[in-house]
């Protein structure tokens, strides 16, 4: 979900005008992103080891699981490592965040654990952008070396329109079955939206969650509902590395609208790079190799 169109990512789950071709590709790439990351869970996701470059972190959309940026490692020279940061409550039941500033302080701490010494750029799909932004702004409140921060299709602001009440859990159900590559069918109606979900995962052996036990995919709405309390909460501050910012054009809101929106909360230099997509499918094959390709630019010459 992004702070542009903060319905988008939860409306995906019902499919409406998009492309069928893209949502096959898009249900296809989720379960190979299961499979090629082995369902770890771990905080800190290591996508790939890399050499003597900036390793590249990366902050997770609203699933909080950060497979998704995968589809990054083509595109991104050998000499970068690249980790995806995960939510709390994936691996176990724990205490979740509770606002941005403890999730940007753990995430912080996580990554100079990982890499003692910077610079540590970042990137940001959907809500990762804006988890990334606060990230980012933790690491230099502590005196660190960002780099860069790439921003990927989001806005500051989350509207808060987008209830996270109790009678939302069929949507949030129908995000998790489309985000880990089912077909997204439970109703406004389902009377118990969550045993439905097990029921369809059960029913696909293979389908990647099928092997995960009952209590870590009930956990799955709670997550997303939380990282999207968190980011709706959230009131940004500035940071001054250098950002780039990806902006699908197949959105409502024009390239323009949302980098002014990031107006107050960016100091330094601001570099745009449009992606001919919708928001939901940046991460697809074509407009994911754009993005790389600006990405491994930039991180070329931070190294």
């Amino acid at each position: 979900m992004s702070g542009v169109d903060g319905t988008a990512a939860l409306n995906a789950a019902k499919p409406k005008a998009l492309p069928k071709a893209a949502e096959f590709a898009w249900a296809r790439q989720r379960r190979a992103d299961f499979r090629a990351a082995g369902g770890v869970l771990d905080l800190v996701l290591p996508l790939r080891a890399g050499g003597e470059g900036p390793a590249l972190f990366c902050a997770p959309p609203l699933v909080g699981a950060s497979w998704c940026y995968l589809s990054l490692l083509p595109h991104i020279g050998p000499e970068h490592a690249v980790y995806g940061l995960q939510s709390r409550g994936l691996r176990r039941p724990e205490p979740l965040t509770v606002d941005m500033a403890e999730l940007a302080r753990d995430f912080a701490d996580r990554i100079r654990e990982t890499r003692p010494c910077g610079p540590y750029p970042l990137f940001g799909w959907s809500v990762g952008a804006n988890m990334a932004h606060a990230i980012a702004e933790e690491l230099e409140r502590r005196g660190e070396d960002v780099g860069l921060l790439v921003i990927g299709d989001a806005t500051p602001q989350l509207p808060g329109k987008i209830s996270i009440a109790d009678d939302n859990v069929w949507l949030l159900c129908d995000f998790v079955l489309r985000e880990f590559g089912y077909q997204p069918v439970i109703e406004p109606d389902d009377p118990d939206p969550v045993g439905h979900m097990l029921e369809l995962i059960r029913a696909r052996p293979g389908g990647g969650l099928h092997e995960w036990p009952d209590r870590r995919v009930v956990g799955l709405p709670r997550i997303i509902r939380n990282n999207l309390a968190v980011a709706q909460r959230h009131e940004p501050g500035r940071v001054r590395c250098p950002v780039l910012f990806l902006s699908a054009t197949r959105t409502e809101e024009t390239t323009a609208e949302k980098v002014a929106a990031w107006a107050g909360h960016l100091d330094g230099p601001v570099d745009v790079v449009e992606v001919d997509t919708e928001h939901e499918h940046m991460l697809l094959p074509q407009p994911i190799a754009r993005i790389g390709a600006a990405i491994a630019a930039r991180l070329r010459a931070l190294g």
